[in-house]
């Protein structure tokens, strides 16, 4: 769901202090710790992460906050196996930034503590949607608190539209729509090269879902126990995509890296993307817009949202959720949002003049909401992640049909499902 181009781990660490003579009106805490935030993101999460510390440690003085952000450059499934290693390990951090994709993987195995109470005596989370604590329970607990989300758009670029003299899309537009669209902002020299592709034929799952929800179907069953690759729907969805590349020519075959610098030069008119892309849209000057996906049976897309955990193991739990309350305020999320990162969790965050600034369709974030489905994310998604992809660019590249290609995944997933029932005792 939040793919980022800056790749590596960035290490952060903050250790501020704010005497008592600044005047402040709260009681300054006297415990004195060190706990460990492990957050992903980029710059725009990481400053404002950094600002939240700060005024953490005002009311906090002796507590030093040590953060690792990690920008999830190669997805979920490889920050899940991260994070049980660092458990494994005996080297957990404290509190836990992380999104939807691992919820279940790491609340069925019991990596963080509840946070009902902790919620119910915080009034502040009322400002959240509902839907948000919903999804971010399991088993009747609620393991953690909801941030930035993103439902995926398709991102385009308003000056190739121009120069194209196509109109821009429309709220109703149709899966039929969109392939003339892209057809027309595709640009072909004599010989057939391609100067500038009209779409990217998404490379990653949290992309590409909106596909398949949009043709009333998913690669998954509704409630994420059992493939669905057999749906006819699905392998209808999968030739379209394939078409789009093969056919029509509109787009590259997706590769191991996204497109996203190919898309800021102005060498890609649309791609399929989330808020935040925007920090990256700015600084490349694109004149960038955004609209909802196009819609065959259904206007739904996908959305993915991060939450915060305090882990099992930590031995300052108390302090661990005072942090999650500074990393999820108003000002935080106000700071991301405007700086580019997901959507604010915090609807009021989302009003901001600055937020709705840019893209100009900005407002469509929260509009398209309750037109939103989760991404699926079953206990075992680092499997299912890696599994479907593989087989995903396979079919995307013509290695094989898409019969043989929705058949052999199939197979492959529900093998993973018999597999997470034997390990959670099913």
């Amino acid at each position: 769901m939040y793919k980022l181009s800056r790749r590596g781990l960035l290490l952060s660490s903050a250790a501020l202090a704010v005497g008592a003579g600044m005047g402040r009106a709260f009681a300054q805490s006297d415990a004195s710790a060190t706990l460990k935030l492990q957050a992903f993101g980029g710059d725009a999460q990481l400053t404002a992460i950094n600002n939240a510390i700060g005024r953490f440690n005002e009311k906090h003085p002796n507590v030093r906050v040590e953060v690792a952000i990690d920008p999830i450059s190669t997805g979920w499934g490889d920050y899940v196996t991260k994070v049980f290693s660092q458990f494994n390990s005996g080297q957990a951090a404290d509190v836990y930034g992380t999104a939807i994709e691992t919820f279940q993987a790491f609340s069925s195995r019991g990596l963080f503590i509840p946070l009902n109470d902790y919620v119910a005596a915080n009034s502040g989370f009322s400002d959240f949607a509902p839907s948000l604590f919903e999804q971010a329970s399991y088993n009747g607990n609620i393991n953690y608190i909801p941030i930035g989300w993103n439902n995926i758009m398709i991102n385009y670029n308003r000056d190739l539209f121009d120069a194209a003299g196509v109109a821009y899309p429309s709220r109703d537009w149709t899966w039929e729509e969109f392939r003339e669209v892209a057809k027309a902002l595709t640009v072909k020299d004599a010989s057939g090269n391609v100067s500038q592709f009209g779409y990217e034929v998404p490379n990653q799952n949290f992309f590409v879902q909106p596909w398949f929800f949009t043709n009333g179907t998913g690669v998954l069953n509704d409630d994420w126990t059992a493939s669905n690759m057999l749906d006819p729907k699905v392998a209808e969805t999968l030739q379209f995509l394939h078409d789009l590349i093969h056919v029509d020519g509109v787009s590259p075959i997706p590769a191991k890296d996204t497109m996203d610098n190919q898309f800021f030069a102005g060498q890609i008119a649309m791609i399929s993307r989330g808020h935040w892309i925007v920090e990256n849209a700015k600084e490349a000057n694109l004149d960038m817009d955004i609209a909802v996906v196009p819609r065959k049976e259904t206007g739904i897309t996908v959305i993915g949202f991060g939450g915060y955990a305090v882990a099992k193991t930590s031995p300052h739990p108390d302090l661990a959720q005072a942090l999650i309350t500074e990393l999820t305020s108003v000002e935080t999320q106000i700071e991301e949002g405007e700086g580019g990162g997901g959507v604010p969790g915090r609807k009021s965050a989302a009003e901001t003049e600055a937020f709705l600034a840019f893209p100009p369709s900005a407002a469509l974030y929260y509009e398209t909401l309750p037109e939103t489905k989760a991404v699926p994310s079953p206990a075992n998604f680092q499997e299912v992640e890696k599994i479907f992809i593989r087989h995903y660019t396979a079919m995307m590249a013509g290695q094989v049909s898409i019969a043989d290609g929705v058949k052999a995944a199939d197979a492959e997933l529900n093998e993973s499902f018999a597999r997470l029932k034997q390990q959670l005792g099913g």
